[in-house]
């Protein structure tokens, strides 16, 4: 009787045993301990915590080599057609902009969820982009491969607050907060 109890606990802890969370070998669902890992990861990149030196590491470990990303609210900034096409042609291309420019910190994570097997929602704020005056809410489906690494990267997000603080907004108006 002890020898199949035992034998049953190993056997459904063999495939979690087999494949760690981690970078390497999800075959299984994303977890929302997993989930929220991989958010507080790409915090740390947008933080360059706790060097840009470790949230560079830390970006090329959690994207995938094929990593893609695609904003239409970025898009609109930029006053690119809105097509929902990706951003940047390669995974050192999105690197090189996040920890090239200053560090984006006070980032709150409003909603973590795992969605569907290899997908995460992640509903943020961000209180600290350039000016600060405007919070600035988003969201963005973080696609992952495999092995743990983001492949795709969709985001959308309050493009007139983030214009207003960091003055790419070619308008001259404002908002209310």
């Amino acid at each position: 009787m002890k020898f199949t109890l035992l034998a049953s606990a190993l056997a459904l802890a063999a495939p979690t045993l087999a494949h760690p969370p981690g970078h390497g070998g999800w075959d299984q669902c994303v977890t929302q301990q997993q989930a929220n890992r991989v958010v507080n990861e790409i915090i740390a990149i947008f933080g360059h915590s706790p060097s840009v030196n470790a949230a560079n590491a830390t970006a090329q470990a959690l994207l995938a080599d094929n990593f893609q990303e695609s904003s239409d609210s970025i898009h609109a900034l930029e006053g690119q057609p809105l097509t929902g096409s990706g951003l940047t042609a390669n995974k050192a291309e999105w690197i090189a902009g996040i920890v090239g420019r200053p560090a984006i910190t006070d980032i709150q994570s409003l909603y973590i969820s795992p969605a569907g097997c290899h997908k995460i929602v992640w509903y943020w704020q961000f209180n600290k982009v350039a000016a600060a005056t405007y919070r600035v809410r988003g969201f963005n489906l973080i696609e992952l491969s495999g092995r743990g690494q983001i492949d795709q990267l969709v985001l959308d997000f309050n493009s007139i607050a983030w214009g207003l603080d960091d003055g790419e907004l070619p308008c001259d108006f404002t908002a209310k907060a």
